[in-house]
């Protein structure tokens, strides 16, 4: 099954192998282990920074090796994206470990970070990257605002989640109460988290309204349906977001740290 592929995040030209039922979680590059959600991810990075740059570059290994100077910032601290990225000196990665732990606490090796407090300076990246991710935050726009405080100005924040293009308002599944507690609205919903055995809730299915609120913040959000199967990206709802710092600066933008 489409064969050869080229894969957007390690550049091999080779097989996707393991197709299952669940296309966006399957298909893995035989060179690196990328999915399909991880190269779709991987394509529109790809892209709107070899815009931004002027590069030549088809893969996120190309982007690496053509500016590596480019400061990023990716949530996740594991998988092929981040193993090919370490490769920059202004890379950063992290996991949401424990919320007791301040920003910036190392465990085993792997940089904690909250998104609603994100321990990072302001104007810190010009790209920041997450997968499948800001479903799992209670408060995901004060997630999206932090994320926005960080990237420089016209700088891009790409990323995946669950989306419903013809849905106007989140579906909001749970809600997380000021004294820590968990009310569940909709059944629950997990989704695989290495760092978890029992998964990570999904608190939130995204819609029109995620559009909208983003440009409130100052984010102008462009919504890609993508269809490459030359890249090994097929299935449908295979939505990946490239939402991009403007000016003005929106009032009461959260602060962080250095």
């Amino acid at each position: 099954m489409l064969e050869p592929v080229r894969c957007t995040v390690c550049g091999v030209v080779g097989r996707a192998e393991g197709w299952e039922d669940n296309l966006r979680e399957s298909g893995r590059c035989v060179a690196c282990g990328a999915t399909n959600r991880q190269r779709q991810l991987a394509h529109v990075a790809v892209a709107v920074t070899a815009v931004r740059l002027g590069l030549h570059a088809w893969s996120l290994r190309d982007v690496v090796q053509a500016a590596p100077d480019l400061d990023v910032y990716n949530t996740e601290a594991s998988g092929p994206i981040h193993e090919v990225l370490v490769g920059l000196a202004g890379y950063r990665a992290s996991e949401f470990i424990d919320p007791s732990l301040p920003a910036g606490a190392m465990v085993e090796g792997v940089e904690h970070q909250d998104l609603v407090q994100l321990g990072h300076g302001d104007a810190r990246f010009d790209l920041v990257l997450s997968s499948d991710v800001l479903e799992h935050v209670p408060e995901p726009y004060e997630a999206h605002a932090h994320i926005r405080r960080v990237l420089r100005p016209g700088g891009h924040h790409v990323f995946t989640v669950p989306f419903h293009p013809t849905w106007l308002r989140d579906e909001l599944r749970a809600e997380r109460r000021p004294d820590g507690t968990v009310v569940h609205l909709r059944p629950p919903l997990y989704h695989h988290d290495p760092l978890r055995p029992e998964g990570a809730l999904v608190y939130r299915i995204f819609a029109i309204e995620m559009l909208v609120r983003l440009a409130e913040l100052g984010l102008h959000t462009h919504a890609y349906d993508l269809h490459e199967p030359d890249f090994g990206i097929i299935g449908r709802g295979s939505f990946v977001f490239d939402a991009i710092r403007v000016q003005p600066e929106v009032a009461g933008e959260p602060q962080g740290g250095s």
